[in-house]
């Protein structure tokens, strides 16, 4: 944490490395760890010891707790002349156990998924560290035995998509999302199949991928045309939105229609596929400030359809609410059809 409050991150320390005991694991694939980290990891090359600094008040060592079972040596020896050190020292080295399974769209394994996983081991010269491995049949892999007070995990497969781009980060010393590993427990990682991709008419325009449109706060109506990629007065799309001035609103509103059609909000993380029915008229949202929905930035996506014959699409929708300026950004099929898997 920024302010660094030690002796209150150690006591958090403790009290989640407490958590980590492992149950026995059934063999998965582990991480293949380069020539240099073979070596133990948790071998310092013997740093000066810190240097006292003059007028610094000494901690009192019998408010420090212990140091965890499983801190390094060093640590261990460093505790002896300076605790407060050793307690950083540990949180720099926690223990680093990962479980993890690789899943397709359908829950099922995906083997020989490629798995890379980063981390650093401060203070060591060489800290930086790397290893990697392939998901079994079962979609199963791990990495063992190093220390770091985080871990990144990359995941890719040919002929797939990857969830959140197929990079995800785990924290290991302090906070309350602290990994708790647990091979019979393993971390669940999404993979999509490609299948084929269709041109899509997007709201691309030059440099920008979205468009912009000035709405003014007083529930004015503005129309958007998805294929003119601008406020037109023959858009398909409607927008009004209510803003009183940001530093007394206390309630603020947005509107959208597509008269013609529709919109779904959805949350899924591939917008590939359109529903075929389910679609309103009109979505309005209304945030008021003494409920839980109080929030002065709101992003919202939605599949859409409109025209005759039908078009889908999907669509993202995000606003503030200091700002008269909405961005819109969208894809649509122009063919008619619900696939909107784009053409790689």
């Amino acid at each position: 944490m920024r302010k660094r409050i030690w002796i209150t991150c150690a006591v958090v320390l403790v009290a989640c490395l407490a958590l980590m005991l492992l149950k026995t694991a059934k063999p998965q694939k582990t991480a293949t760890l380069p020539a240099q980290s073979e070596k133990p990891t948790n071998q310092l090359s013997q740093p000066e010891p810190p240097k006292a600094v003059e007028n610094r008040q000494t901690p009192n060592t019998s408010q420090l707790p212990p140091l965890p079972p499983s801190a390094t040596p060093f640590a261990e020896a460093l505790a002896k002349t300076n605790p407060l050190a050793a307690m950083r020292l540990a949180m720099w080295q926690a223990p680093i156990e990962f479980y993890g399974k690789v899943v397709n769209e359908n829950s099922n394994p995906v083997a020989g998924a490629n798995i890379t996983f980063k981390w650093t081991e401060i203070p060591a010269p060489d800290g930086n560290r790397t290893a990697t491995t392939e998901s079994d049949a079962e979609g199963l892999f791990s990495l063992h035995g190093q220390r770091g007070p985080s871990l990144e995990v990359l995941i890719g497969k040919d002929g797939y998509y990857a969830s959140h781009g197929g990079h995800w980060g785990y924290n290991y010393a302090l906070g309350p999302d602290i990994v708790s590993p647990d091979p019979q427990n393993p971390v669940v990682f999404n993979l999509r199949k490609k299948w084929q991709g269709v041109k899509l008419l997007t709201s691309e325009n030059g440099v920008r991928s979205d468009v912009w449109v000035r709405i003014a706060k007083d529930n004015t109506l503005v129309r958007v045309d998805f294929f003119q990629k601008q406020a037109s007065a023959t858009g398909q799309l409607e927008i009004s939105q209510n803003k009183p001035p940001f530093q007394e609103a206390t309630n603020w509103s947005f509107r959208m229609s597509i008269p013609d059609g529709g919109l779904v909000e959805n949350q899924d993380e591939f917008q590939f596929e359109a529903p075929e029915s389910g679609y309103q008229p009109t979505v309005e949202y209304d945030f008021t400030k003494d409920e839980t929905n109080w929030t002065t930035q709101v992003s919202k996506q939605f599949y859409i359809a409109f025209g005759q014959p039908r078009k889908y699409g999907w669509l993202r929708f995000e606003s503030n609410l200091a700002q008269e300026t909405v961005f819109v950004t969208y894809a649509i099929n122009p063919t008619g059809s619900r696939n909107l898997e784009p053409a790689q």
